[in-house]
């Protein structure tokens, strides 16, 4: 128990010493050393056996709205065989490049999901069994060339499935690593809760890409870290898995050991990684030996400030299917459609969203992550909305009833300077047309799920934001993670000030490329 209660104190610090302020930022003002940029990629220095996968996209013909469980189709169906055109589809929408812009000499890759500073850190691992066209193997996804590596030979399944208490074969288990340095190098200490909000942003796009092939995708947030990263050859310190999914279902494993690490040779990141001690002392604080029991099914909550009336809420009008608009009637984009049109919007119109189109991207939100299949609870999260322009919603700062029916005010106020000033005083946070804040009672969370409810709580609500920005795309607007005051912006929302805000996305119309800001 005393061991328990210095890991909790120990991610407390850590969250406190990396909140932001306006004096924060200015003490913290510093210049980029583009010289020790890292590189965007893990690269193996010497020849490992490759799968290269197929270069086109799968095309799936499932529908956003049913690959995302907001609206019924093909995508329901589980089941379907498990194949290496259906795992590339799967990497390929979770953390291929799907577009490229030149930059000076040469050129910046953008990928399937969003990442803070596009500095894309979140590496993807597949343990398999063997499936049509691919080894039985641990295997290594290289985004740069859409190319899978086998690190072992063999089927290791039922390793990993020891270390997250899976009891149900899948055909593959895909482990997802954050490489601290590469986004620390712009972020320094608060890569840590960008480890997890970049990560989140990425599995929406991993289960709604399984929903579309036909497979199960089950997430895993609590396993045995040193087994998982001995498994895929990491070293737990510079890299370290931070989140797994079961895919797919697979015949029986066999019985297999975690086998020592390799020590693979890789490519140096960067001149002279920095290290940071806060993420290391963080990350320690939130290990597990060994996958723990299913947490107590109730989830402490303490009640909603007492400043919302419940009787003043507003019930939001049926969200919209995906890819309709007031101004656009067409048929409802494909999956595939939405992932490689999506992007972080940089500019917004300040033009309104209709109120149903809002009222689609939190339906989106409110759905329930089911993470380690529902194990972690689903009181994780509040949810409050800063409406700017929203047709038929007064500007002023909103929670989202816990059932998700009815948005209760907490002030009715101007926010656009509001909104600009507590996303870091970034025009991007006032222009939009909405900031959905998502707000975790982070003693309570640490207090059923122990120190590696930072973690989930993180988790919980970057899936959740993962899945507003496939929804907003699909409606044709915009949307972009923000990076926030925290106590400034708990105190503004009317959430506890114990409260930790754990991801704020901002959604609106977006600006074409080469339109200036009014």
């Amino acid at each position: 128990m005393t061991q328990r209660r210095s890991a909790i104190q120990t991610v407390l610090a850590y969250h406190e010493a990396t909140k932001h302020s306006v004096e924060s930022i200015r003490r913290d003002a510093r210049m980029l050393d583009f010289t020790n940029m890292p590189r965007p990629w893990k690269l193996y220095t010497e020849p490992l056996p490759e799968t290269p996968l197929p270069a086109e996209l799968t095309r799936t013909g499932a529908s956003a709205g049913a690959a995302l469980g907001l609206a019924e189709g093909a995508a329901d169906a589980e089941g379907a065989e498990p194949t290496l055109t259906r795992l590339a589809s799967v990497l390929q929408l979770s953390a291929g490049i799907t577009k490229r812009l030149r930059a000076g000499a040469g050129h910046m890759y953008f990928r399937a999901a969003a990442c803070t500073g596009a500095l894309y850190h979140i590496e993807l691992y597949v343990i398999s069994g063997e499936l049509p066209g691919l080894p039985a193997g641990v295997h290594h996804y290289g985004a740069h060339d859409n190319t899978l590596r086998r690190l072992r030979d063999g089927d290791f399944r039922a390793a990993a499935m020891e270390a997250a208490g899976l009891t149900e074969p899948p055909a593959a288990v895909v482990a997802y690593t954050s490489t601290f340095w590469r986004n620390a190098w712009k972020y320094g200490n608060r890569t840590y809760r960008h480890a997890f909000w970049d990560c989140g942003t990425v599995l929406p796009n991993t289960i709604s890409a399984a929903r579309a092939n036909g497979l199960r995708a089950e997430v895993v947030t609590r396993f045995a870290d040193a087994a998982i990263n001995d498994l895929i050859d990491v070293d737990g310190a510079t890299e370290a898995a931070v989140a797994l999914v079961a895919l797919g279902e697979g015949g029986a494993a066999p019985a297999a050991s975690v086998p020592a690490r390799l020590g693979l040779p890789i490519a140096p990141l960067s001149r002279s990684p920095i290290d940071y001690p806060l993420i290391r002392e963080a990350h320690d604080a939130t290990t597990l030996s060994e996958p723990p029991p299913p947490p107590p099914a109730e989830m402490p909550v303490r009640p909603a400030p007492s400043a919302i009336p419940a009787q003043a809420g507003v019930s939001p009008p049926a969200p919209l299917p995906l890819g309709e608009t007031p101004e656009v009637q067409r048929g409802p984009p494909t999956l595939e459609e939405v992932v490689l049109k999506r992007g972080s919007t940089r500019r917004f119109t300040r033009e309104p969203v209709a109120f149903e189109a809002l009222a689609t991207m939190l339906d989106a939100a409110a759905r329930p992550t089911k993470l380690d299949a529902g194990a972690a609870g689903e009181e994780l999260n509040a949810l409050y909305v800063v409406a700017q322009a929203v047709d038929g919603l007064p500007q002023g700062v909103y929670r989202l009833r816990r059932d998700g029916g009815e948005l209760e005010p907490v002030s009715e106020r101007e926010t656009r300077g509001l909104a600009e000033h507590l996303a870091l005083d970034q025009p991007l946070g006032g222009d939009a047309s909405a900031n959905l804040y998502f707000v975790a009672d982070l003693p309570a969370a640490l207090e059923r799920l122990g120190a590696r409810g930072y973690r989930t709580a993180h988790l919980d609500a970057s899936i959740r934001a993962g899945r507003v920005y496939l929804a907003a795309y699909a409606l044709g607007l915009g949307a972009t993670g923000l990076t926030f005051y925290d106590d400034e912006a708990t105190e503004a929302l009317g959430a506890p000030a114990e409260s930790a805000i754990t991801f704020l996305i901002a959604v609106g119309r977006p600006q074409p490329r080469l339109a200036r800001r009014p």
